[in-house]
């Protein structure tokens, strides 16, 4: 297995659960179909993951148990140009630790989802930026979706400025790395 370092990233393919597939459904690429990001933080005393969760919010657990959350293929990335000060990125994530999931995806909701989150601890480093948001295929509106964003009392933000993890994947400055074995 590949040694990790600060700064890698897990990107989590479809699971069975609902909120999984809806993600898988609106958000694929062409080559990619991910619906869940974390990041690495590689320390004296283990791998751990920083992340956003809608059942958590912004947490740290151990990689062992983030890939036992996921129940779902795990594969590592790396970001293509060179982390100069990881520690940077390690103590922006813990800034962030404790906070809400953003269950709404707009910007100026509190807290943060994953992909937000990764952009959030990533954005001294200009590599990601935000594009249009879809939730559904070729500009349309999924039903559940639109179930979803009635529960919330918010209109969907359809074409917002935004980030997926497909979207952090698509934009070229990620190198796959390998698939985590699922027994970590």
């Amino acid at each position: 297995m590949s040694s990790f370092k600060t700064g890698d990233l897990l990107l989590v393919r479809p699971s069975d659960q609902n909120f999984s597939k809806l993600i898988a459904a609106s958000t694929k690429q062409l080559k990619t179909n991910y619906t869940h990001i974390a990041l690495i933080v590689q320390t004296a005393t283990g791998t751990f993951c920083y992340d956003a969760s809608p059942k958590h919010g912004c947490r740290k657990q151990t990689l062992t148990a983030f890939s036992q959350d996921e129940d779902a293929d795990i594969d590592l990335y790396r970001l293509k140009q060179p982390i100069h000060h990881p520690e940077q990125l390690t103590q922006r994530a813990q800034a962030c630790l404790g906070t809400p999931y953003n269950a709404s995806f707009w910007a100026k909701q509190p807290g943060y989802y994953c992909s937000e989150f990764v952009c959030e601890v990533f954005a001294p480093l200009h590599c990601f930026h935000l594009t249009p948001m879809t939730f559904g295929p070729n500009g349309t509106i999924l039903p559940d979706w639109q179930e979803y964003y009635d529960q919330l009392g918010l209109p969907i933000p359809n074409g917002e400025p935004g980030s997926s993890p497909n979207s952090l994947v698509a934009q070229g400055q990620l190198r796959f790395i390998q698939t985590l074995p699922s027994v970590l």
